[in-house]
């Protein structure tokens, strides 16, 4: 008929999913083909749904269906977040809008249901970063593009003692207006932050240093929020570095030390231990047998003296440079045979021996790499109460790794030293060494990627093995 409205059609082609119950026994009289597809049932089998089907497990109701059907009656139309279950058991959000009708079958409550799981999990997430913002250590403060402050979160207040409401609605200029910071940390602030909002960057960081505020110097990292590509909010959030900048600084400070330290160790130290070394040489034909043993013990100590230059020099080389390590392909038996060399020179009573062939290997180090075996070797030697030291080198290849073996017939290095010889101002065996060289062949090593050990002897006899494996150039 003309004018007429067809309601059924109507029901059936809502947008929304539409569903019709009894309120009395909570079965379902009637449904959409939208609520079905929501919930997963056939329109022919909806009538055989109950709620407690298409509710979720365990979900507290916010008021018995009773109390919700009188409320809808009495106040009209009522709204509710529903914890809802499809038909294979996955559970979701929903709104369900409740209203009453009459009919001459008597009163039915008819539902509009939406699906919100989508904006609940947003929900979820925002409370979650408003949680996390409001706890974190740093201060955070949200400024709009005119640098007008919309937020500040708690640190902010407890630092520097002025309320929330203070900063909200207002600028940096707070700092000044309210004591907490001189003027040109402020506008230095305020000349960064223009240039941000007129830079299109989504980050940039500064740190403003202000003597006279709270902190002497501050981290401040800017990052842009956007809508649609367009900037409308900027986050900025704030970090007391003035304890980094401090070990900064005195960092800097004990490098340029060591730097005098090696000028020192590189020319005086050694050059008047030179002059002392060419002085006992020239006494020597003058000293009868018996002064002789004591010349002799003198050359030793002022030899040992210029060895201590030499780990000295090496070890501020590696505190003082760039602090990263960039090995090249090293020619491993060149390193080792020329200081076996050398050392045979320096120590006439020891006996130093090759097992077996050196690899023909090139290994991830660089031009300090002898200083490693320099003092590996020199170590098996002065820590030796024998007369006539015996170290044995041996080296293999593994794979990618080069194994160096260093053996000597010492007294050997207790398991309780074993883990801490290597460690920075260790002395070894109570002897009177530096402390340095075993300290910096740990470093050097671990800066090629390799590492360093000491092991018992395996044939049972007395003495130590000191294992330094490092990795094969290109491996």
């Amino acid at each position: 008929m003309t004018g007429e409205v067809d309601y059924r059609s109507l029901f059936e082609h809502a947008a929304d999913a539409l569903v019709v119950f009894d309120p009395d026994t909570g079965d379902v009289l009637d449904a959409n083909e939208r609520y079905c597809e929501l919930v997963g049932y056939s329109t022919d089998r909806v009538d055989e749904v109950t709620l407690s089907d298409v509710t979720a497990d365990g979900w507290e109701w916010p008021a018995s269906p009773d109390e919700l059907v009188d409320r809808a009656r009495e106040e009209g139309p009522t709204t509710i977040e529903w914890y809802s279950q499809h038909r294979d058991g996955t559970p979701f959000w929903t709104e369900v809008a409740l209203s009453i009708i009459e009919s001459d079958d008597g009163e039915a409550v008819c539902a509009r249901v939406r699906d919100v799981t989508e904006r609940k999990d947003t929900e979820r997430e925002a409370t979650l970063y408003e949680t996390i913002v409001e706890n974190v250590s740093d201060g955070v403060y949200v400024f709009d593009t005119d640098g007008t402050i919309e937020y500040v979160n708690p640190r902010i207040t407890a630092v520097t003692g002025i309320d929330r409401e203070r900063w909200i609605g207002n600028t940096v200029r707070v700092f000044t207006e309210d004591g907490v910071a001189g003027e040109e940390p402020v506008a230095e602030f305020e000349r960064a932050f223009e240039a941000f909002v007129e830079s299109g960057d989504d980050r940039t960081q500064l740190d403003v240093e202000s003597p006279t505020g709270i902190f002497d110097v501050i981290d401040i990292r800017l990052s842009a929020v956007r809508f649609g590509g367009e900037l409308r909010k900027v986050v900025a959030t704030v970090r007391d570095v003035s304890e980094r900048v401090e070990h900064q600084r005195r960092l800097t400070e004990r490098t340029e030390q060591l730097e005098v330290l090696n000028r020192v160790v590189r020319h005086d130290i050694r050059n008047d231990m030179t002059v002392v070394l060419a002085w006992l040489e020239a006494l020597e034909a003058h000293v009868d047998d018996d002064d002789r043993d004591a010349l002799e013990r003198i050359e030793r100590a002022s030899e040992h003296v210029v060895e201590l230059t030499e780990i000295a020099r090496d070890h501020v080389d590696v505190v003082v440079g760039d602090g990263e390590v960039e090995p090249e392909p090293t020619d491993l038996a060149d390193a080792l045979e020329t200081e076996l060399e050398k050392r045979r020179e320096s120590y006439p009573d020891a006996t130093f021996e090759v097992d077996g062939e050196l690899p023909d290997a090139r290994v991830a180090a660089d031009g300090m790499l002898p200083s490693v075996f320099r003092n590996l070797l020199n170590n098996a030697v002065q820590h030796n109460d024998g007369p006539s030291p015996t170290v044995s080198v041996s080296a293999e290849r593994d794979g990618d790794t080069v194994c160096v073996r260093v053996t000597d017939d010492g007294p050997g290095v207790p398991d309780a030293q074993k883990e801490t010889i290597f460690g920075k101002g260790e002395k070894g065996l109570d002897s009177p060494g530096s402390g340095i060289g075993l300290y910096l062949v740990y470093c050097l090593v671990e800066g090629y990627g390799g590492s360093v050990r000491v092991e018992d002897r395996a044939d049972g006899e007395s003495g130590a093995v000191f294992v330094v494996e490092l990795p094969v150039a290109g491996a």
